[in-house]
């Protein structure tokens, strides 16, 4: 209790040396925790703009290298993996075909996508007129379809604005399907691949809407799909959701693990193994900043923290030859630093949570809140100020109360 009571009246004793050490470290944790949330909002945004939800997707494939009697993936396969895999938060079955188009001016071929399940998660585009398909469109022969921003635009220079499409209906090879919806341009790269296509429901495509040539589309059932794709939960380990499904689909398909899968887990659109790259990049670029910030604001406190215990040289001497033992004195010297640090770290934790929510409001910057680097900030600038308040307190006690005394 008594060395309590000599640190607070240290840390009152001194109102101006102990607010330039509050107000230094409070600077070092509200830097740091800015710094940390904007760049980690940032490394968020980029992601997001780049990849989508794929970095956390499973996309089953046919292996086009392995043949297999069994064929690609299907709605069956889908619907028995919603059962077996775990933290599965959605899943969407997709058949890419091709059609002729048939314009005022021109017949061009264009990419037809058929989906049934959580297509919108993967479209991941906004509309600008008309409505989605419904889930009982999707699961039906309806021909109704969506319109993809730049063959929008194309056809919108032969019939006006994208939004005198709906209810068009556009001629796809001889079959008809009338629009619904068009979208805006998508959000991310790998959904890049649908703004010059037509979305339509998965068994209408398959049907209706599949003009390639017989050498293209060998014996393709009607349930069969190009890609299944599961929308995993962001904490999952992706390694081993891809090596459960596979056990699962080598299972369904007969084919023994001692022989190469049929059925590949990624997407080559997407470059997976290039977002896993991007997204250790942008860390290590976040880490970084927030290192050299934290460091030059720690460097900054350990100044202030060592001049002021090298200024109690003499109060410290004193002491001694009073009759103060050495431990006491660190002990008043660590709990002062520990007070200094509490309130630092409270007011520089609001501090730096502030100026985040501000450019967020005023600004519209990503932020996503990192409290974690704000803790290593406080850990740091405490051990460090303790550390060097003792060094200082054990070379006054060593020094000659005579020369000590002199200040």
């Amino acid at each position: 209790m008594n060395v309590l009571r000599f640190a607070v009246w240290g840390a009152t004793a001194h109102p101006l040396r102990t607010l330039s050490l509050i107000l230094s470290l409070a600077s070092a944790v509200a830097c740091v925790v800015f710094s940390a949330s904007v760049l980690g909002g940032f490394s968020e945004r980029l992601e997001r703009l780049a990849f989508g939800d794929y970095a956390t997707t499973l996309v089953i494939r046919a292996n086009g290298l392995v043949p297999s009697r069994r064929g690609p993936p299907s709605l069956d396969d889908q619907a028995r993996l919603l059962q077996e895999l775990d933290n599965v938060e959605s899943s969407a079955a997709w058949v890419e075909t091709s059609a002729p188009l048939q314009g005022r001016n021109e017949t061009r071929a264009v990419r037809v996508f058929g989906a049934y399940g959580d297509y919108r998660r993967e479209l991941d585009a906004d509309l600008v007129a008309g409505r989605w398909l419904t889930t009982e469109e999707l699961g039906g022969l309806m021909r109704v379809c969506l319109v993809g921003a730049t063959l929008a635009d194309f056809l919108s220079e032969e019939r006006g604005q994208a939004a005198r499409l709906i209810g068009d209906e556009l001629s796809l090879g001889g079959p008809r399907c009338e629009v619904v919806g068009v979208l805006d341009y998508a959000n991310t790269r790998p959904a890049g691949r649908f703004n010059d296509a037509i979305i339509a429901p998965f068994l209408s495509a398959r049907r209706f809407f599949d003009a390639r040539p017989e050498s293209d589309n060998p014996s393709i059932g009607p349930r069969e799909a190009s890609w299944l794709s599961f929308f995993m939960a962001p904490e999952v380990d992706m390694q081993d959701v891809r090596f459960q499904a596979d056990r699962l689909m080598r299972r369904m398909a007969g084919v023994p693990m001692s022989r190469a899968s049929p059925y590949s887990y990624d997407d080559p659109g997407a470059d997976i193994l290039e977002q896993v790259r991007q997204r250790r990049a942008l860390s290590r670029l976040l880490w970084t900043i927030t290192g050299a910030a934290l460091v030059a604001s720690l460097i900054g406190y350990g100044g202030i923290a060592l001049a002021a215990t090298v200024q109690r040289r003499r109060e410290i001497a004193l002491r001694l030859a009073m009759g103060a033992d050495m431990r006491g004195i660190l002990a008043q010297i660590t709990v002062e630093h520990a007070l200094v640090g509490a309130v630092a770290s409270a007011i520089g934790l609001s501090a730096g949570i502030g100026a985040a929510a501000m450019a967020s409001r005023l600004w519209d910057w990503p932020v996503k809140l990192d409290l974690s680097a704000g803790l290593l900030a406080v850990s740091a600038g405490w051990g460090l100020g303790i550390a060097i308040g003792i060094i200082a307190a054990w070379r006054a006690a060593n020094t000659p109360p005579s020369i000590a005394a002199k200040g």
